[in-house]
């Protein structure tokens, strides 16, 4: 199930995306998987907030200039930032302080990006922030641990302060009594490589044209663990990253019953298995290893080892990014 932000954010701010968890800055309630884990008396302590200051810009600015952005669906006073593509999501409220609460921070519009998540979350959100910032020269007020201050926005210091925060985050989570027992993660590294392949493929598909097909990485549970996943579907021309499983839709290629008919069918097949069919396609140009398999006519002797592939017995049950965590970060906080 992917994550959005009607589902996971919006739980401090006004919620124009779906029904509101809580009163306005009264508590702060992370949402992880399917539900509800902690509650937080802190409003702060489980999500970044920046507020951006100066200047004032009205709420049709605000409105036009993310009418223009992409991944951007605005509702109300709150724009949900939200890449189908790469799974990351985050809210930019306008005019969300100046209220009732003397501590609120008088800003023209306020960033609320929740802890508990994978670090890629915080590089994607500072590309779009430093776009925002840029557009209109605003300034910012950052009161995060290690955070920003007052003043210019800097992504580098924007980085270090979220990912110490989330950092902390997750320890709350991992070390608190009702800490989860089970927890996704991939190694850092692996979790940025999937990323920017999910950030760069349409623009990699303009590059390739319609002759190759570049899949969207996907995360599923195997056996109770993370791994990542793309579709193959009856060994079209394709760039195949190369990750743990490729999920092989055979129609055409589908192997016969006995009484002579194709019987259409999808296996999950361990990508270490295929390699000796598709080494001689290795390319190291892109975020991940992949395999550029020539365009137009896919050589016969693949075409017959995915149509001779037996199936794996291999279940995936897909999860969503904002699920699955750095395996650095939880192997050092989580209880023993």
């Amino acid at each position: 199930m992917e994550g959005g932000c009607g589902e996971k954010e919006g739980l401090r701010m006004r919620n124009e995306f779906g029904p509101s968890v809580g009163p306005k800055a009264a508590w702060f309630g992370l949402v992880c998987g399917d539900g509800l884990v902690m509650v937080f008396e802190d409003k702060h302590a489980m999500s970044y907030d920046l507020y951006f200051t100066k200047p004032d810009i009205s709420l049709e600015q605000f409105h036009e200039y993310f009418e223009g952005r992409p991944h951007c669906t605005a509702a109300g006073s709150q724009v949900c930032y939200e890449n189908k593509d790469t799974g990351v999501y985050f809210l930019i409220a306008h005019g969300e302080s100046g209220g009732e609460d003397p501590e609120e921070i008088p800003s023209t519009a306020t960033l609320n990006l929740n802890y508990y998540r994978p670090h890629v979350f915080g590089l994607e959100a500072a590309d779009e922030i430093s776009a925002f910032v840029g557009h209109f020269g605003l300034s910012i007020h950052d009161p995060q641990t290690q955070g920003m201050d007052n003043g210019d926005f800097d992504k580098e210091r924007f980085l270090h302060a979220w990912n110490h925060g989330n950092e902390l985050g997750c320890l709350a989570v991992l070390s608190g009594e009702n800490a989860p027992r089970d927890v996704f993660t991939l190694p850092g590294d692996r979790l940025e490589n999937i990323w920017r392949w999910n950030l760069n493929k349409t623009s990699i598909q303009q590059g390739l044209g319609d002759g190759r097909f570049v899949p969207r990485i996907f995360l599923i549970e195997v056996e109770g663990r993370a791994a990542s996943a793309a579709v193959w579907p009856d060994a079209i021309p394709e760039l195949i990253p190369k990750v743990d499983y490729l999920a092989i839709v055979r129609n055409e290629l589908a192997p016969r019953s006995f009484f002579g008919t194709r019987r259409k069918d999808t296996i999950f097949v361990p990508i270490r298995d295929l390699d000796p069919a598709l080494e001689a396609y290795a390319t190291a140009d892109y975020a991940l290893p992949a395999y550029m398999l020539p365009t137009v006519i896919i050589p016969t002797s693949l075409r017959d080892h995915v149509q001779k592939l037996k199936h794996t017995g291999i279940k995936g049950k897909g999860i969503s990014l904002d699920q699955v965590l750095d395996e650095e970060i939880v192997n050092k906080h989580r209880k023993a």
